[in-house]
């Protein structure tokens, strides 16, 4: 995901300021436009410290309910490049990172597998009690344990299930629940997360100011 900036009518500059914009030296257009690319990149990096879009509005959640802030890395490795010294990218130098800045930029779906999840997270214990997330997921599905006394069942609750189902057993349980066939490839929704990006107002604003500062 790159933020591109190109001085010309479509930033809204008036023409004097294009012409004196063009009639400085390659080398000060590189600077002016670097400066112009570190400032939006500080306010990148605002948007993230502060979780909220380049609207003002708060990141949409994480689907897992984890409270841990989104993005925190993104921001770290934005450069600005300047290119045939009139066009600004504020970029991320590897591109896998920059299509997951891509993602969370414009949202979509990322394509999750079991290898992948494994690469991630590392390989699951399933001895180990299930996680809340799988619990809730076996609650929603509306999984029964016994009763104490007398043979009927009646729904469990959450804590129930973590204290007494593993992982392995909640993954099995959950398919025989669900009546589907365990899946090797699924997709992940991702909501659009805008953290880059800039009005052409505040773009022509900064652009003016900064190059009144070059004269």
């Amino acid at each position: 995901m790159s933020l591109i900036i190109t001085p010309n009518s479509h930033n809204a500059l008036t023409v004097k300021q294009q012409l004196a914009m063009l009639a400085l030296p390659a080398n000060k257009r590189i600077k002016l436009l670097k400066q112009l690319g570190r400032s939006q990149r500080a306010k990148a990096r605002q948007r993230i410290r502060e979780q909220k879009t380049v609207y003002g509005q708060k990141f949409a959640q994480r689907s897992d309910g984890k409270k841990s802030k989104l993005l925190k890395r993104l921001g770290k490795t934005l450069e600005p490049y300047v290119k045939n010294a009139n066009r600004l990218e504020l970029k991320h130098k590897a591109s896998f990172t920059g299509r997951i800045a891509a993602l969370q930029q414009e949202g979509g779906a990322e394509q999750m597998s079991k290898q992948r999840m494994a690469r991630i997270h590392g390989k699951p214990d399933y001895n180990a009690l299930c996680s809340r997330a799988q619990a809730r997921a076996l609650a929603t599905e509306g999984y029964q344990i016994k009763r104490k006394k007398g043979r009927t069942y009646r729904k469990a609750s959450i804590s129930e299930i973590m204290a007494n189902v593993s992982q392995g057993q909640a993954s099995l349980i959950l398919q025989q629940l669900r009546n589907k066939p365990k899946k090797q490839r699924w997709n992940i929704p991702v909501p659009a997360r805008p953290f880059l990006g800039d009005t052409p107002a505040n773009v022509q604003a900064e652009l003016a100011t900064l190059l009144s500062q070059t004269r």
